[in-house]
């Protein structure tokens, strides 16, 4: 049965208030003055500090060993601190979606399990399966996509929890919506390789603001920027991976349904 994991995330949001090969391509891209809302100020920058480290936990799923205890994310002092809270939000979501797959595949140790995004995805995403790096036994169905896919999140982490990859920067852009369409939310290069890949992504201020972007929608497209660095590749459409795997995080692995098509989901991918 499907769960709904926002009461999950809640309490992993207050706990937490407690307590790639390829480099980033992306400069942060700012909106000449002409185009910002006359509302817009940027935030104020310590001198000479541009990024701030922000510390995330890492999850300990069941079968997984060797992980570190955080990972770590260079943030532009552009975002707000209400912003950078939501990008910590939105990082611990896709950390807390892999650790539950991954401990549902474990399957109490017998590592056959059928986890609830694998299931899902198996469902529903028929296209580009594999990672570009990829050239081992084909993978022919969504549940095997996924299981590539969270194996090379673990090494992610790793590389990046223990700084065996280049820093990993969040950096800031401000892109309004034209209309009712969307430009970006978090963008992502596609990573060539499985090893040392830094965690770098794109986040648009003004979607992060944006009253009718929930936590769920951000974790979403930080999972499809995430996948991106797993090396998988757009199209950003319907039956590809890259899209259905953080589609069926965004709806807590139900299944699809009429009032809510596929764009509204993936408008918010890049």
């Amino acid at each position: 049965m499907p769960i709904n994991i926002q009461p999950i995330l809640n309490v992993m949001q207050s706990i937490l208030q407690s307590v790639g090969q390829v480099n980033n391509l992306l400069p942060p891209f700012i909106l000449p003055s002409s185009l910002l809302p006359p509302s817009f100020i940027a935030p104020p920058i310590a001198e000479g500090i541009l990024y701030t480290e922000m510390e995330i936990p890492v999850p300990q799923p069941p079968g997984v060993t060797g992980l570190p205890p955080f990972v770590y994310f260079d943030v532009s002092n552009l975002f707000t601190a209400v912003q950078k809270q939501k990008i910590r939000d939105s990082i611990s979501g896709t950390l807390f979606s892999w650790s539950l797959h991954m401990g549902q595949k474990w399957n109490g140790g017998l590592n056959n399990g059928l986890s609830q995004m694998a299931a899902c995805s198996n469902t529903y995403a028929t296209r580009n399966l594999r990672p570009i790096w990829y050239f081992g036994t084909p993978i022919i169905n969504g549940r095997q996509a996924t299981e590539v896919a969270m194996d090379q999140f673990t090494q992610l982490i790793k590389d990046n929890g223990f700084r065996r990859s280049p820093r990993a920067r969040i950096d800031w852009t401000y892109i309004p919506n034209i209309g009712s369409f969307i430009i970006t939310t978090t963008r992502a290069n596609t990573a060539i390789t499985t090893t040392r890949v830094p965690l770098s992504v794109t986040v648009n201020a003004y979607q992060v603001d944006h009253p009718n972007t929930p936590v769920g929608v951000l974790i979403g497209s930080m999972l499809h920027s995430w996948l991106h660095r797993a090396g998988f590749l757009d199209p950003k459409t319907t039956s590809y991976f890259i899209s259905e795997c953080p589609m069926c995080v965004m709806r807590g692995y139900g299944p699809k349904l009429p009032a809510t098509p596929d764009p509204l989901f993936y408008q918010y991918f890049d």
